[in-house]
């Protein structure tokens, strides 16, 4: 900390640990993970990663604003970091400022967010149809497991609702309100390792994925599909 300190001078705002050692859950294995909040990160380098006597110490430059942006605003990445808890170690009135932001227009960022996981989605289950089809074992862990991911942050998103870390994906997901038909069974086949089972892998996965599209189709109804692809460029901002 006196290096970073140091070295920032007057540009340090704040020092924050988060992650599992903010939430105290940190293990022997566990890395410690900051938040170096400063006046302005332009010419800082995005963060730092280090490893001091076995230990992995990562810090992130970020401006207040910037901080929001990753973590409380909804974003490709919130389904975990917006869970992101924040432990002082300098200046600790600012960091508890920080717990009071809002998100504003709460609902349409959320839908968009669900927009782009109904693509992953779609994505990846087509990977898993076409690995189940081809009875391609050499390859099925990895295309099945993009396949979790994306249900996992398709699920986060239409609860609005973010993982506490990785290790409690799945656990976490059996707890949330909304839940697809199918995400259960599918679930369970991937816990069980059952995936080998090609037939059972097959009407689990297909059963999921018909209840993702009934929920939206009921949530958002027949317009949430891109039927009409005759305004793509108007639909897209232009490049700057």
């Amino acid at each position: 900390m006196p290096t970073l300190c140091k070295e920032l001078g007057k540009n340090l705002i704040a020092i924050a640990a988060d992650g599992s050692f903010a939430r105290g859950e940190d293990g022997p294995y566990s890395d410690l993970e900051l938040m170096i909040f400063v006046e302005d990160s332009k010419d800082l380098p995005f963060g730092f990663s280090r490893v001091h006597d076995g230990l992995l110490i990562e810090g992130l430059f970020v401006t207040e604003q910037e901080f929001h942006r990753m973590i409380h605003e909804p974003n490709e990445q919130w389904y975990v970091a917006g869970s992101d808890k924040l432990l002082a170690v300098t200046n600790p009135a600012f960091v508890k400022r920080l717990e009071k932001y809002r998100v504003r227009d709460r609902t349409q960022k959320f839908r968009h967010m669900v927009r782009g996981a109904t693509h992953e989605v779609q994505e990846a289950f087509g990977k898993l149809f076409n690995a189940i089809e081809r009875r391609n074992r050499d390859n099925l862990f990895i295309v099945l497991s993009e396949a979790v991911v994306a249900v996992l942050k398709f699920m986060s998103y239409i609860n609005e609702r973010p993982y506490t870390s990785s290790r409690k994906f799945i656990t976490e997901a059996r707890t949330m309100k909304i839940r697809p038909d199918g995400i259960d069974d599918f679930l369970r086949v991937v816990v069980g390792a059952q995936h080998l089972d090609w037939e059972r892998l097959r009407t689990t996965a297909e059963e999921l994925f018909r209840g993702i599209e009934a929920y939206l189709k009921s949530e958002y109804g027949e317009d949430f599909y891109d039927s009409d692809l005759s305004r793509i460029l108007s639909k897209n901002k232009k490049r700057r």
